[in-house]
């Protein structure tokens, strides 16, 4: 059975989303016939970003959301919300530490992963240097970097921060997301059928999953 989860690096609800279904997962009555595929779904589409100057300046996270949050004041009061979420699933959260940056190039660089197999390796180490560690993700050597910790060759990530490879895929995996009626992230899609919050409680999509198993058990030709 296939678990399909729609996320963007820029959100935050994302970061913890992550961790809970993986810990979901672990808490399903039989996993083995579940597959997870990452999607891809910019809050914010546009190409990918050259590669940033290091010594660039960069915008605080919260400078950068005032605009959609009204002030900076109300910026930090939103990630503070998020904060005990984070914290539940058991994530260092420090959004006071984040480099903004437009996510192209990280959608990119986790389907990459995924030929590797490596998808949930690469997901689990960007948002980490993201939203805990305040490493800037808009530079490309950053990005080799920490995709190679998650096991992807180095050579094959620079060839690809070079090109336009997987543009395309991460524009379709965003409208295929915005066809099934996903306007924000994190979504779950389970057995292509059941569209349930990636924001949920790790017990709660649990609970889902060992559901929409037993009903394909009962129904096997039903795929």
């Amino acid at each position: 059975m296939r678990v399909d989860i729609w996320t963007d690096l820029a959100c935050p609800h994302c970061y913890y989303g992550s961790r809970n279904l993986r810990t979901a997962l672990t808490l399903c009555r039989d996993p083995s016939p579940v597959e997870v595929t990452w999607r891809s779904f910019q809050l914010m589409p546009g190409p990918a970003a050259p590669d940033r100057d290091p010594r660039e300046p960069v915008p605080s996270l919260f400078d950068a959301l005032a605009r959609f949050n009204g002030s900076r004041e109300a910026a930090e009061a939103a990630m503070a919300r998020i904060a005990p979420r984070a914290a539940a699933a058991g994530l260092d959260f420090r959004p006071d530490l984040v480099r903004p940056c437009r996510t192209m190039n990280t959608h990119r660089m986790v389907h990459l992963a995924a030929q590797h197999g490596l998808a949930e390796q690469a997901v689990t180490r960007l948002y980490g240097a993201y939203w805990a560690e305040g490493r800037d993700l808009a530079h490309h050597d950053t990005l080799v970097s920490l995709v190679a910790e998650a096991g992807v060759p180095e050579g094959e990530a620079r060839e690809v921060l070079a090109g336009d490879r997987f543009e395309s895929a991460v524009h379709a995996d965003r409208a295929n997301g915005l066809a099934l009626g996903i306007t924000g992230v994190p979504s779950i899609v389970i057995a292509d059928r059941y569209l349930v919050p990636g924001t949920a409680a790790p017990e709660d999509l649990a609970g889902a999953l060992d559901e929409v198993l037993a009903g394909e058990a009962e129904s096997p030709g039903r795929r």
